[in-house]
């Protein structure tokens, strides 16, 4: 089923479900509100939200319950740093809350009501521009440690649809734009955000993340989902820039800010773009349909690496699924370091990987993908329907790139990993493999692992083509490397995997094709994350090599951003 039909109707279910709660209350908030209104029609709403430092009167003293709605007026701005601007609020938002499974409670939009000309998002922000390295912030935001903060034991929330923006601090590490705060905070889903727009004095930590979360392992379905993430208006620096302070990497370009660090147990649909570091977790068990891009080195002068995600920890006895994914232009000391439960498989399919691992000292590759077994135990992994591109056509020179997948030591900076088990892989294209070594196979693909227990192994229907032959038939980055037409070297050539597309993932998208990741738009007065990126073609018989299945929808138009469906 199309990806964006089975979103509509997700959300057709959640709507009705929170419908036939006889109890479920909508509580509206606006720029012209009083918190001594009722609060529950859009002619009298509140000015604060419950759990705002500065919520006074019956916004105080209401108590949201399972099915309960908060919306937002479309159009406003809440202010944390201007305390002249009004609705001002005056610290952390802290939302102590709880919805039930199947009627959590929904703090975001309604897209019919707004102010103004046309429906965007509600804004919360720090009050200070977006213009990169400062001198002084205008507001500083340093003593304010979150704007929202979920408070322990708080599940069944999700936050939708809002624009953080304006965060500038001169010491610390910046605001977070969501914490939760502790293992106990469960089921949150926060979606369709757009997060930017910082600035910092460039002697601070490069600490701020869209979301921060708490614990290591667990199993807290907590899910970030359609958001877009993109410091490409906050602060970042020219290579050769005063501000840029990492050792070894002056000469460089250097960016801040992140998208999730610690924890989230389910990370989709989201656009990762022009940062220091994608995502630091330590329970992520699904990863896919994500498009990131353009990471850099970070400003500060120590203690922090750049990432595409980097698991620190995972969830045990629980496998990992990552697809669907597009990782490209990635100036890192590491990529990707994959932490697989001892015992269990990690399923990396459909996904599309080129231009990786430059970064200002030499080129990085076999720190592309790491794998990690946790407990020192072993591990299984499949590589399965992915296109590598090792150079994009520039493979061998110092800082161009190149993607290996490893289960040992990285290159420099030394990263080390303790892979132990079997690494299989079947259908996947390999581009310029051929800089590696004159006649490349899987072996030139991966590099040694630290144990004696670790192998990697050929299952067939993988494809290596030179660059150039390659580029010749129509693989090139404008596309993302998909085939062009019928008679392309991937199509047709893989090993059809039909019966094992519900082992790889429940939505059985190994079957369903690769959606190319999210795409990045301008709509809703910011940016939003529409996927899949491209029409997605189901695999069928014969069964193509690589991450996409040639097909009549190939080169189709993007779906348009109208589709989304609005819990209202």
């Amino acid at each position: 089923m199309n990806r964006l039909i089975r979103l509509a109707l997700l959300m057709l279910t959640v709507s009705t479900l929170t419908a036939g709660i006889a109890s479920a209350t909508t509580y509206y908030i606006a720029a012209n509100g009083s918190d001594s209104n009722n609060g529950t029609a859009t002619t009298t709403p509140w000015l604060h939200a419950p759990g705002m430092p500065n919520c006074s009167a019956t916004c105080a003293a209401a108590s949201p319950n399972p099915g309960d709605q908060i919306i937002f007026r479309g159009g406003d701005t809440w202010h944390w740093g201007n305390s002249s601007a009004s609705p001002y609020v005056s610290g952390t938002w802290s939302w102590g809350w709880s919805g039930s499974s199947g009627n959590p409670i929904y703090v975001g939009v309604n897209q019919s009501w707004y102010s103004g000309s046309s429906w965007v998002r509600p804004v919360i922000t720090g009050d200070n521009p977006a213009s990169g390295f400062v001198s002084s912030c205008t507001h500083d935001n340093s003593s304010l440690p979150f704007y929202i903060q979920v408070s322990n034991g708080t599940t069944y929330v999700t936050i939708d649809n809002f624009e953080f923006t304006g965060s500038c601090w001169s010491s610390g590490g910046g605001p977070q734009g969501i914490y939760l705060a502790s293992t106990s905070v469960q089921h949150i889903t926060i979606q369709n955000n757009y997060f930017h727009g910082w600035s910092t004095v460039d002697s601070t930590t490069d600490g701020i993340y869209a979301v921060r979360g708490s614990g290591a392992g667990n199993a807290d379905y907590n899910v970030f989902a359609g958001n877009v993430v993109d410091g490409s208006d906050s602060a970042f620096a020219a290579g050769g820039s005063s501000h840029c302070h990492y050792p070894g990497y002056s000469s460089t370009p250097c960016y801040s800010g992140g998208g999730i660090y610690q924890a989230m147990y389910d990370i989709h649909g989201n656009v990762f773009r022009h940062l220091s570091d994608a995502a630091v977790t330590t329970n992520t068990v699904l990863y896919h349909d994500n498009f990131v891009t353009d990471l850099r080195v970070t400003y500060q002068s120590e203690g922090q690496h750049t990432n595409c995600i980097n698991e620190d920890a995972n969830v045990a006895g629980m496998n990992n699924y990552f697809y669907n994914n597009v990782i490209t232009k990635i100036n890192a000391t590491e990529c990707m370091f994959l932490a697989v439960p001892e015992g269990q498989t990690l399923y990396f399919f459909n996904n599309v990987m080129y231009d990786d691992d430059n970064y200002g000292m030499d080129v990085a590759p076999t720190n592309c993908v790491i794998l990690n077994s946790t407990n020192n135990g072993s591990s299984t992994a499949y590589f399965v329907n992915n296109t590598f591109d090792y150079g994009n056509g520039q493979a061998g020179t110092t800082g161009t790139g190149g993607c290996q997948i490893s289960g040992g030591a990285g290159d420099l900076p030394p990263i080390t990993s303790n892979w132990s088990g079997t690494v299989y892989f079947e259908n996947n294209h390999f581009i310029s493999y051929d800089a590696v070594h004159a006649s490349p196979t899987i072996a030139n693909a991966v590099t040694a692992c630290n144990t004696g227990a670790c192998t990697f192994t050929d299952l067939g229907g993988n494809l290596f083509q030179t660059e150039a032959v390659a580029n010749a038939q129509g693989y090139v980055p404008g596309n993302n490397y998909a085939p062009t037409a019928s008679s392309n070297a991937t199509v047709g050539k893989g090993t059809s995997l039909a019966n094992s597309c519900g082992t790889f993932s429940s939505d059985k998208e190994l079957c369903g094709g690769t959606s190319d990741g999210a795409n990045e738009q301008a709509a809703d007065g910011g940016q939003t994350a529409v996927f899949p990126a491209i029409p997605m073609i189901a695999r069928t018989s014969p069964w193509d090599t690589g991450a996409y299945q040639f097909g009549a929808a190939a080169g189709a138009p993007t779906p348009p951003t109208g589709l989304s469906a609005v819990v209202q």
